[in-house]
This record gives C-alpha cells, sequence and structure tokens, in this order.
C-alpha cells in the first residue's frame, strides 16, 4: 500500500486496533460529509419500511453509536456486534452513561434534523439517546468468517440488518468478503432489509497513523453478491457517494446499498 506520496505504507493487523483511535479519527470533532450523507441515506431507508422492525442487527459496530441512534426509531430491538471486545467495551461504557456523556451529541442531532426535528433541544437529544440505550438488547463478539456468526439460533433472525464499513475491512481477499458476506447475510429473515456501507475502490484505510486492510469494491461486486444472496432486483439500490476529502485516509468514495430479501 501506498501513500499519497508513494511511499510504502505497512497494512496492520487487528491485533494492533485502538478503538480510541478509530472514534478521535472520525468520530471526536464534526459529523464528516460523508457520514451525512450514509446516515441520511440509512434514515430514509428504515423509513421506506411500514410499521418499522421487530429485531435489528448492527454488524461490525466498531465503537460507535451514531447508527443504533439512527436505527431506535425504527427498531423495538437492536443487538449489535463486533470483531473486537475493545470497540464494544467503549460501547457499553456509552450505554452505562447518562447525559453527561455527550461523544454522540452531534450525530444525535444530525438524526434529529434527518427526521424534521431541526434544531433539536438538549433534552430531544437526551431523549433519543435514552431511546437508543433502552432499545440495544445484545452486545455480542463475533467473526464474521464463522458460517454462523452469531450461532445458529440466529440463523434468519432479524428483520434489519445495518453494517457500516466492516465487512470490507477484515480482508484485502475480496473472496474473504463475500464469504463473510454470505454469512452475516444469513442472519436476515425471508422479507428482511440491509442497509450496508463499504469504501469505494478502497485498499487499506487510515486508522490513527495506522492502515488497515480494505477488499477494493465496486458497485458491480456489491450488486452482483446482494442478488446472489436472494435479495429482489426491485428492491435493490447501489450506489457510490464521492468524498474527495477523504483521500488522506486511504478512499475516496463511500459504496452505500439497500434492499429486501425476497420472503422465499
Amino acid at each position: 500500500m501506498d501513500d499519497a506520496n508513494g511511499t510504502a505504507q505497512r497494512v496492520a493487523d487487528y491485533s494492533e486496533w485502538q478503538a480510541r483511535d478509530y472514534f478521535e479519527t472520525y468520530y471526536s470533532e464534526v459529523v464528516l460529509p460523508d457520514e451525512k450523507v450514509v446516515l441520511a441515506y440509512q434514515i430514509d431507508a428504515m423509513q421506506r419500511r411500514a410499521g418499522g422492525f421487530a429485531r435489528a442487527l448492527e454488524y461490525g459496530c466498531g465503537p460507535t453509536l451514531h447508527r443504533a441512534i439512527a436505527s431506535a426509531r425504527y427498531a423495538q430491538r437492536i443487538d449489535m456486534a463486533d470483531w473486537l471486545a475493545d470497540n464494544l467495551t467503549e460501547v457499553q461504557r456509552w450505554l452505562d452513561a447518562d447525559d453527561s456523556d455527550t461523544d454522540w451529541n452531534r450525530f444525535t442531532r444530525f438524526v434529529l434534523a434527518c427526521e424534521g426535528h431541526h434544531g433539536a433541544t438538549q433534552a430531544e437529544v437526551h431523549a433519543r439517546e435514552m431511546q437508543t440505550r433502552r432499545a440495544i438488547r445484545d452486545l455480542s463478539v463475533s467473526d464474521a468468517r464463522w458460517e454462523h456468526p452469531l450461532g445458529e439460533p440466529r440463523k434468519a433472525f432479524y428483520d434489519l440488518l445495518v453494517s457500516g464499513f466492516c465487512i470490507d475491512a477484515i480482508s484485502s481477499d475480496k473472496r474473504v468478503w463475500r464469504r463473510c458476506m454470505s454469512n452475516v447475510l444469513s442472519t436476515l429473515a425471508p422479507g428482511g432489509s440491509v442497509v450496508l456501507h463499504f469504501l469505494h475502490r478502497c485498499r487499506a484505510y487510515k486508522v490513527g497513523e495506522r492502515m488497515f486492510p480494505g477488499a477494493n469494491l465496486t458497485v458491480d461486486d456489491v450488486a452482483r453478491c446482494l442478488r446472489e444472496e436472494g435479495f429482489t432486483q426491485g428492491s435493490l439500490d447501489v450506489q457510490v457517494i464521492p468524498c474527495p476529502d477523504n483521500t488522506q485516509y486511504g478512499y475516496s468514495g463511500i459504496l452505500t446499498a439497500s434492499g429486501r430479501r425476497a420472503l422465499r
């Protein structure tokens, strides 16, 4: 992997991951433009499902809460899973906190604005975050390379699956990504919905001073995978969102996708 100056950079493995580095790199100061787009996309996709969702899974949550905060209005139950216990420790820390923890307030305000609540008060922000804490039921350490990432009882268990910038970051080998997609998607019930985000044509992305792997995905890779996994053609939406300012982090576009699995 070469940086912008053509200097070779080593791609790290996840034994070197630091959850706080990830938070500080992407989430600590502002809601980045690409995050605004993908959060708005997630909310729009969820709003199209009349009646909401009984059981939702955020797979590969990392140390983040913003996707769960976005889901909390639409899902009665949210489970969260990640490969790294360090990430889940950060999630649990937030779950155990009260309104004195303001780490995700700016994201909550943005979510509320997407839903039409512009200029939300601190009380409204606090109410949405408390709603999220009540909705989150289970935190699980999981490996997408397992045939049943959450155990066989969770096969076809969820009616909403959200995954952001996770499955494409497990390996630089696209074949590994494809197997992991099949494994993770096995948790989704017939008729269930997905909202997925990946880095577009990214071979490695930056966290702190380290680079971590990317599967170098294209629109065709994602669309083909979802068709093969039984998502109806009419429901599929796969698009690239340019974000040239993020070239410094190893990518210049976001792949975002949504769809609904066929009932059979």
